[in-house]
């Protein structure tokens, strides 16, 4: 006897051989190509979550096939991890970058881990707050167009514009300046488009730009 295949199993298996094992997004899915409505293709991603075949990282219309690991003779879910989905969805093609705290702790300046990670993205309008894996993500607009020449300077700036990150444990501000210096020019973005940058910024910002001596550092290093 033949087994009837339902809509759902054959969407299921569509969307296997299309995403595989990684993440994909709801809006990337034009539901008539599967020969179904859009309310419909709604229903059955629910309902593959409820099953625990699609995992569910508090982000709304993120999904991943679950795969399960034996290896320690229990199941145990094998789902992207927080940076990998913070990646995904707001740092790949050099879209976004991360700042502050997060910035400091990456670069060896800091080891207090921040209660909150911090990034700024292209792919956002407004500055919000997420829950992603339990953690709390701020996300704001950048404060211009990000994009792979400007990614690390932008971070630095940002950083530097930041309340209280010139200051920790082990390093005095003049160290931390220098090094987020370092790490802005990395790239080697050209000295004028600093400029244009930072003249693009409110007064009060640019004040703290030379105040820190940050803007100094920069053009010493040229």
């Amino acid at each position: 006897m033949l087994k009837t295949i339902s809509k759902m199993q054959m969407v299921e298996e569509r969307l296997r051989q299309a995403y595989g094992d990684g993440l994909f997004q709801r809006k990337d899915i034009n539901a008539v190509e599967y020969g179904t409505t859009d309310a419909e293709m709604t229903t059955i991603l629910n309902r593959l979550r409820q099953q625990n075949k699609l995992a569910d990282f508090g982000v709304s219309g993120l999904y991943q096939f679950v795969k399960w690991n034996n290896d320690l003779g229990l199941p145990i879910e094998d789902t992207a991890g927080l940076n990998e989905i913070i990646d995904y969805l707001y740092l790949s093609n050099n879209s976004g970058y991360i700042y502050g705290a997060d910035l400091l702790e990456w670069l060896g300046l800091s080891n207090q881990i921040a209660r909150v990670i911090t990034l700024t993205t292209n792919n956002v309008k407004r500055k919000v707050t997420k829950r992603i894996c339990n953690v709390g993500v701020e996300i704001k607009p950048g404060l211009t167009k990000i994009t792979k020449e400007n990614q690390k300077f932008l971070s630095a700036l940002d950083t530097v514009l930041t309340p209280g990150m010139l200051a920790t444990d082990n390093f005095s501000s003049s160290e931390i300046i220098d090094k987020l210096a370092a790490y802005a020019l990395s790239d080697g973005i050209s000295l004028n488009e600093i400029r244009e940058l930072i003249v693009k910024l409110p007064s009060s910002k640019i004040k703290k730009v030379i105040k820190e001596g940050f803007y100094d550092v920069l053009v010493r290093s040229y």
